[in-house]
């Protein structure tokens, strides 16, 4: 069995539209799917889709014969969870980029 994260934003891919599209993707193959709500940060416009729509997605995965698994987020409260571990362009420091810059060349 292959394991595959599918993480949900709301109304970016959380339609059924995407649910069939992804049995259909994943046709022929005995896959496990888990469905991870995004973890929003501070900056993000993005936000996971309410637990309905979750679900709903979860069982058209389930009415295709794939197992469909709803993970719970862990770190999410101190912005450490799948998703929250970023950074801003400041904290960057100038030398840093022009480093990285010099290496690209």
């Amino acid at each position: 069995m292959i394991t595959f994260e599918y993480i949900l934003i709301k109304g970016i891919n959380d339609r059924d539209e995407d649910a069939l599209n992804l049995c259909s993707l994943l046709s022929g193959l005995r896959a496990k799917i888990n469905l991870i709500p995004l973890n929003p940060y501070p900056e993000s416009q993005m936000s996971p889709p309410p637990m309905e729509r979750i679900l709903q997605f979860q069982e058209i995965l389930i009415k295709n014969h794939f197992t469909a698994i709803i993970r719970k987020s862990k770190g999410r409260d101190i912005l450490a969870a799948c998703g929250q571990l970023s950074g801003t362009y400041s904290d960057v420091h100038d030398a840093d980029l022009h480093a990285m810059e010099a290496a690209r060349e």
